[in-house]
C-alpha cells in the first residue's frame, strides 16, 4: 500500500504522458477548443478580406500618386508640348495628399502582415501545444520518480520542477491564452471599431475613384498620355483643395482603427490573461509563494527572469 502511494503520482503522470503522446488527449482538447478556434479564424478571415478590399482603392491611388509624383509636364499656354515651354514638377503641388496616400498604404500593408501572421499562429497553436505538453509531463514524471528513489537530489528535482512548469505554461499559452486573446480582440473590435470601418471604406472608395488612371492607361500614344496626365493633375489639384481635410480624417481614422485592432486590443487581452494565469498558476506550480497583488505589474519581468538571491560577502573584523 505504501509503495502504491509512493508510485501514485508517477503512474498518473505516466498515464497522462502516454495519452498525450498517443494523441488522445490532444485530440480531446482540439475538439473542445475547435469552436473557439473556428470563430477566431472566421474573424481573422473577415479582417483580412476587409483589409484587402481597402487595399484595392488605396493601391490604385498609390499607383496614380507614384505616376503623378514622378511626372514632369512641359506646358505652354495650357497646351502640352514636346519641346519648349515651362517645366512643372506636378508632384510638388500635390505632395501633402500623396503623403496621406502613402501612410494609408503602409498602414494597410502592416495590418495585412499582422493578420496573416495571427492566422498562422492560431491555426498551428493546438499542434504546437502538444510537444510542449509532452516535455512538461516528462519533466514532472522524472521529478516524481527522483522523489521516490533519490529524494536527496534536491537541486535536480527543483530544476525539473521549474522546467516542467515553464513548458506547461508555454503549452497553455498556445492552447488557451492565444485563442482567448484573439477572441477578446474580436469582441472588443465588434463593439468599438466596427462602425468606423464602414466610413473608412466609403472614404477610400471615393479616393480610389478620384485617383483612377483609366484614361491614362487606355491609350498608347505618348501625347495622349501627357494630355490625360495633365487633366488628372488638374483634377487632383482641385480635389486636394476641397477634400484635403476629408482625406486626412480618413487616414487618421484608419490609423486609429488599425492601432486599436492590431495593438491595443490584443495587448490588453493578452496582458489580462497572463496576469490571471500568473495569479492562479504561479503559486500552484511553486514558482511563487504569493497570489495576485498590486506589485504584479511592477514585477512583470519575473515572468521571464527568475529572481536571484542577493550575494552577501562575509567581512572579517579588523583586529
Amino acid at each position: 500500500m505504501t509503495i502504491f502511494k509512493r508510485l501514485q503520482t508517477p503512474l498518473i503522470l505516466a498515464t497522462l504522458l502516454l495519452l498525450v503522446i498517443s494523441g488522445l488527449m490532444t485530440g480531446w482538447t482540439a475538439r473542445i477548443i475547435e469552436p473557439l478556434t473556428q470563430r477566431n479564424l472566421d474573424f481573422l478571415d473577415a479582417s483580412i478580406m476587409d483589409t484587402f478590399h481597402l487595399m484595392i482603392p488605396v493601391g490604385a491611388a498609390k499607383a496614380a500618386a507614384d505616376i503623378v509624383e514622378g511626372s514632369t509636364l512641359n506646358v505652354e499656354a495650357g497646351a502640352v508640348l514636346a519641346k519648349a515651354g515651362m517645366t512643372i514638377e506636378v508632384g510638388d503641388s500635390l505632395q501633402p495628399l500623396l503623403d496621406y496616400i502613402e501612410v494609408a498604404w503602409d498602414l494597410l500593408l502592416a495590418s495585412m502582415i499582422y493578420l496573416v501572421t495571427a492566422k498562422c499562429v492560431v491555426t498551428g497553436a493546438s499542434a504546437t501545444a502538444g510537444p510542449l505538453l509532452i516535455f512538461a509531463l516528462g519533466a514532472f514524471l522524472l521529478n516524481s520518480l527522483i522523489a521516490c528513489f533519490a529524494a536527496n537530489q534536491q537541486v535536480l528535482r527543483q530544476m525539473l520542477h521549474r522546467l516542467g512548469a515553464i513548458f506547461l505554461l508555454c503549452a497553455l499559452l498556445f492552447l488557451l491564452i492565444i485563442p482567448l486573446t484573439v477572441a477578446g480582440s474580436a469582441y472588443l473590435t465588434r463593439h468599438t471599431t466596427a462602425p468606423m470601418r464602414e466610413s473608412v471604406s466609403t472614404s477610400f472608395q471615393k479616393i480610389g475613384k478620384v485617383f483612377s488612371m483609366d484614361r491614362f492607361h487606355a491609350t498608347d500614344d505618348l501625347k495622349e498620355k501627357a494630355v490625360a496626365l495633365r487633366d488628372k493633375v488638374s483634377e487632383l489639384s482641385l480635389y486636394a483643395k476641397d477634400a484635403m481635410s476629408d482625406v486626412a480624417f480618413a487616414v487618421c481614422t484608419l490609423a486609429a482603427v488599425k492601432l486599436l485592432n492590431g495593438v491595443v486590443f490584443p495587448l490588453a487581452s493578452f496582458g489580462f490573461l497572463i496576469w490571471l494565469v500568473r495569479g492562479c498558476l504561479w503559486p500552484v506550480l511553486g514558482l511563487s509563494d504569493r497570489p495576485l497583488d498590486s506589485d504584479d505589474f511592477r514585477r512583470l519581468r519575473d515572468f521571464l527572469h527568475h529572481p536571484h538571491p542577493e550575494k552577501t560577502s562575509a567581512t572579517t573584523p579588523n583586529s
